[in-house]
C-alpha cells in the first residue's frame, strides 16, 4: 500500500470520537448521577450511490453512479464525533460524521433532455465529488438491563447535508450537454427516527454490541445497523464492528439513493 493510502487510513482512525453505534458497551447499571462516554472511532465506509443533476445547460437532467472501490484513495478529510450521557436508565447520545473526498471514478447511466431520454455517448471519463455532513440527536431508555444482555430504545432526529459535483467528458452526441461540462447539487435532510441498541455479554471481558435505527421525513426512508464484537478493559473497551447507513430519497431529490458500508474500529473511554 502506498504511504498516502497508509496516511489516510491512520487519520481515519485517529479522527474520529464516537459514533451511536459504539456508545453502549457496558450492561453494569450506571452510578447515580450522570456518566459520560467518548470513543476514538474509524469507520472505512465503501461509498454507492446514484447522484441526479437538473437545470443542465440547454435543460434536461444527467444521472451517475459512484463507484465505491475508490473511496479511501480519494478520501480528503473526515470527523466522526459523539459523546453520550447516561443518568439512570435515561440517556442522551449527540452524533456528527463529516466527510469530504473527490475524483471518485463514475459512471453515467442516464441522460435526459426535454424531449425525454438521450442515448448515452461513450464515457471518456466521468468524477463525482461528495462532501457530507451527518449529524444525530436522541434519547435513550433502557427496556432491559441484566448481568448478561442491555438494551435501549431510542428516538430523535437524524440532518444530513450532502453536496455532490460531477464533472464529464463524453466522446460523440449527448444532446444536452457538451462533451465536457460540470454540475453541482445540494440536499438538505431532516428525519425523525427510531432505534434499538444494546449489547450481550459473552462471558469473560467478550461482549456483542448490535445498534439499528429507521426514520423517514426530508427523505424518503433512511436507517442503519451495526453489530461487531468489543472487550472490556478497566479503563474502558476496545471494538471491531461493521455498519451500515443508507439513504432513500423522494423523488426529485439529489439522489435516488447513498449507501455507506464498511468496517469500523473504535476505543472507547469512560469518565
Amino acid at each position: 500500500m502506498k504511504r498516502p493510502a497508509i496516511a489516510r487510513w491512520t487519520a481515519c482512525v485517529l479522527c474520529g470520537v464516537v459514533l451511536p453505534v459504539s456508545a453502549q458497551t457496558s450492561t453494569e447499571p450506571p452510578p447515580g448521577g450522570w456518566t459520560w462516554r467518548a470513543t476514538i472511532y474509524g469507520w472505512f465506509p465503501g461509498i454507492n450511490g446514484t447522484t441526479k443533476f437538473e437545470d443542465l445547460p440547454g435543460g434536461g437532467e444527467i444521472a451517475a453512479n459512484t463507484n465505491p472501490n475508490s473511496y479511501l484513495s480519494r478520501l480528503q478529510f473526515a470527523f466522526m464525533g459523539t459523546l453520550e450521557a447516561r443518568h439512570g436508565p435515561w440517556s442522551v447520545i449527540g452524533d456528527a460524521i463529516y466527510l469530504n473526498f473527490g475524483n471518485h471514478a463514475s459512471r453515467i447511466n442516464s441522460i435526459s433532455g426535454p424531449g425525454g431520454a438521450i442515448e448515452i455517448p461513450t464515457d471518456l471519463g466521468t468524477t463525482t465529488n461528495l462532501e457530507g455532513f451527518v449529524g444525530m440527536l436522541a434519547g435513550g431508555y433502557a427496556i432491559m438491563q441484566t448481568p448478561a444482555a442491555r438494551a435501549d430504545a431510542l428516538a430523535g432526529i437524524r440532518y444530513a447535508r450532502l453536496k455532490s459535483s460531477l464533472d464529464w467528458e463524453l466522446s460523440g452526441p449527448a444532446g444536452v450537454l457538451p462533451p465536457s461540462g460540470s454540475a453541482e447539487r445540494t440536499s438538505n435532510l431532516t428525519d425523525g427516527i427510531v432505534g434499538v441498541r444494546g449489547t450481550f455479554e459473552l462471558g469473560g471481558a467478550w461482549y456483542v454490541p448490535w445498534y439499528a435505527d429507521a426514520g423517514a421525513g426530508s427523505s424518503r426512508f433512511t436507517w442503519q445497523a451495526m453489530t461487531g464484537i468489543g472487550y472490556h478493559f478497566g479503563w474502558g473497551d476496545l471494538l471491531l464492528a461493521y455498519r451500515h447507513l443508507a439513504y432513500d430519497f423522494d423523488e426529485g431529490g439529489i439522489a435516488s439513493n447513498v449507501k455507506f458500508t464498511g468496517p469500523a474500529v473504535a476505543a472507547s473511554f469512560r469518565f
